[in-house]
């Protein structure tokens, strides 16, 4: 493997042909006794040898084990940095702690069931709107992008006049083929985006998290770490889910009778929705850095090794389903997946992502019964390598 990897590899790695299953190396890396080590690149932290992980069991060891932080490579001096204050991944121990404490409100199980009636109202508009443009669209655009978009905003309580940049912006910042140039320039224009919210909220006050912030509700907290803490959000609640919403309606089109079950009122959306997580295991995550000399399960890990998870494979492993883990199964019972990942930094969206994909795919097959591809499944292009997030770029459907 003498190829230079991003750490995008371990999500975006896909078999040829078929994808929403993992690669062949993706899948002999996984069934190799001890992990692997490979040399892996990206503009954050440079070039490093890496430990990889794709068992369940050392995946979930590795997430949980607070040993491992989020690290930065030296870097040449000079170089820029991309530490930002109140971005949680940067932060561990009490300060993470803090972090999250201030977003638990916002995305608790309790409020997000509340936005129900939103996110549904949100859903009615965007197939109004497909279907006055149809009889076909790119459902990225239409539909996968829109909805996660305008639900997070409004979350946020970002001005709708601010809306229209949240997938351009964020969608770069997950891009780690860029090269170093253009990654910190692309997170440059980011971070000035999010500055701007930020002050324009300051002026104008809004129902939302960033005032609720500002207002101290939840703890103490200066701009530049409300910068960093709904970067993250905007980030993750909306990149991440507007690709699954695609994904998932891609399997589902390419499974009729997978499809049959979502709409089929005896069986669960919620746990429907489960097993399509854990089937297409689109994100990856922040490679973690050993602080100490630790074991992975069996594995030693020295201090200062890198090391990166692949939950794709993990939550494939026959240790987690026995019976056809590589099979889209939406009557399955749920297993403890990872697609959020595990430990202090699992994703604090979750809730929110779980109720938007609920909702979302069902409404969508309810209103077009007939969907199909308006283009061949094979000329379809799919995120590459440098990507953390795993999704398909286009989705021409017709009705």
């Amino acid at each position: 493997m003498t190829e230079r990897l991003t750490r995008g590899f371990v999500v975006t790695d896909r078999q040829p042909g078929c994808p929403f299953d993992p690669s062949q190396r993706l899948t002999h890396m996984a069934r190799q006794e001890e992990p692997t080590r490979v040399p892996v690149y990206e503009p954050r932290f440079g070039e490093a040898d890496t430990v990889i992980l794709s068992r369940y069991a050392d995946v979930r060891a590795a997430l949980g084990d607070t040993r491992l932080q989020y690290g930065h490579l030296p870097l040449p001096a000079g170089e820029p940095r991309t530490f930002m204050p109140g971005f949680p991944p940067d932060h561990h121990g009490a300060e993470h702690i803090r972090l999250r404490r201030m977003m638990a409100a916002a995305f608790a199980p309790k409020r997000i069931r509340t936005l129900g009636p939103l996110v549904d109202k949100v859903l009615a508009e965007r197939l109004d709107v497909m279907e006055a443009a149809g009889p076909g669209v790119d459902l990225v655009a239409a539909y996968a992008v829109a909805v996660p978009s305008i639900v997070i905003g409004e979350l946020l309580g970002v001005p709708a006049s601010m809306h229209q940049d949240f997938h351009s912006l964020s969608a770069g910042v997950v891009n780690f083929a860029s090269s170093p140039a253009e990654y910190f320039a692309h997170l440059g224009k980011f971070g000035a985006y999010m500055k701007d919210l930020v002050a324009e909220i300051r002026r104008h006050p809004t129902d939302g998290l960033i005032t609720e912030l500002m207002e101290g509700r939840s703890g103490d907290i200066g701009d530049a770490e409300i910068v960093g803490l709904t970067s993250a959000l905007v980030v993750a609640g909306h990149e991440t889910t507007a690709a699954m919403i695609a994904l998932g309606a891609l399997a589902l089109l390419e499974r009729p009778d997978q499809r049959a079950l979502l709409l089929d009122e005896s069986v669960s959306t919620a746990d429907a929705v489960e097993e399509l997580l854990r089937y297409l295991s689109i994100s990856g995550v922040f490679p973690r850095v050993a602080n100490e000399d630790i074991t992975i399960g069996e594995w030693p890990v020295k201090a200062g090794e890198r090391v990166l998870v692949s939950l794709l494979t993990a939550n494939r492993d026959p240790r987690l389903v026995p019976d056809g883990a590589d099979r889209l199964d939406l009557t399955r019972e749920p297993v403890q997946h990872m697609a959020f990942g595990f430990g202090t930094h699992q994703c604090p969206g979750q809730h929110l992502a779980r109720l938007e994909l609920q909702l979302a795919l069902p409404a969508l097959f309810h209103r077009f019964p007939e969907l199909r591809l308006a283009v061949p499944a094979d000329e379809l292009t799919f995120h590459g390598d440098g990507a953390n997030v795993y999704g398909v770029e286009g989705l021409p459907v017709a009705w």
